[in-house]
């Protein structure tokens, strides 16, 4: 997907996953070294999907849509911006551990400054069904260790590498979430501890897993590389910021991720749906 050799974004069909975005050829989203892409597992970083379980729970890690492969509904060009539907049903895999029917469609379209999904739930199955989904998106940030100190001998050659491995993703921020009510997983996920946020501006100074519910439909991030990044939604209730720190070693520096959540339970009623919506803007 391209639009006017400015702005590209890069889809797989395996988990529907968005794994690229670019501005004037500048990555914005992150990929961990450890992505594959032979369809062995679901693709680590970009944009992947979290349905119909976020986290964990009874079925796998995160649901299994991020582990399937979709298909493609229809590839279009509205007003020179390029748009991919693609499509999830239920299948003998899916009904192996989650037995309903679905239908999920996600909607893709890059513009100019701005990357938009779109997608929508269905309950396809005789009886109600609920679930938790989420956009867990990666986000690239700076992983430049600042210094306005003259290093010229052994002495600050020594305290500047000492400094440069206990970095964290520490340039980056996110704003306009203070006063929303919060569930801290860290140190234990299994007992998040209740609370609320009381910054102006979150930074990632370390391990970071934090719901933030009922969380403001706009967001900005700065990630530390001279871009502002508006993430805004509709129907998406609650945020998600994570940064594994040093339990992720080989790449906790490069990424945070901001992810639009419904952490609380959706129902569908037969033939009902559901829709959210994330507009990604680069300002």
């Amino acid at each position: 997907m391209e639009v006017l050799c400015s702005s590209e974004a890069e889809v797989y069909l395996h988990g529907g996953c968005v794994t690229s975005w670019k501005l004037d050829g500048k990555e914005l989203l992150f990929l961990r070294p450890d992505a594959v892409f032979n369809g062995e597992k679901p693709i680590s970083g970009g944009i992947p999907h979290c349905f119909p379980q976020f986290g964990p729970g009874p079925l796998q890690q995160h649901g299994f849509a991020r582990n399937m492969e979709w298909s493609i509904v229809s590839v279009e060009n509205m007003q020179m911006n390029p748009c991919v539907t693609l499509e999830l049903k239920d299948s003998p895999y899916s009904r192996g551990m989650w037995d309903y029917g679905f239908r999920a469609l996600y909607k893709v379209t890059l513009h100019k400054d701005t990357l938009s999904t779109q997608i929508t739930i269905t309950n396809t199955h005789h009886t109600p069904f609920s679930f938790t989904t989420a956009l867990h998106t990666y986000f690239k940030v700076s992983t430049i260790f600042k210094t306005n100190r003259n290093i010229n001998n052994y002495v600050d050659i020594c305290i500047y590498l000492i400094r440069v491995m206990q970095a964290s993703a520490e340039e980056a921020s996110v704003k306009c979430l203070k006063g929303c009510k919060t569930l801290n997983k860290e140190p234990d996920p299994r007992n998040p501890v209740e609370g609320k946020e009381e910054r102006d501006v979150v930074t990632f100074l370390g391990f970071v897993d934090c719901i933030y519910l009922d969380a403001p439909d706009e967001l900005h991030l700065d990630n530390g590389l001279g871009d502002s990044i508006t993430i805004r939604n509709t129907n998406w209730s609650d945020t998600v910021l994570w940064n594994p720190y040093l339990t992720m070693e080989s790449c906790y520096k490069d990424f945070v991720c901001v992810e639009n959540a419904r952490i609380g339970e959706i129902e569908l009623q037969p033939n009902q749906s559901w829709t959210g919506v994330q507009h990604l803007i680069k300002a």
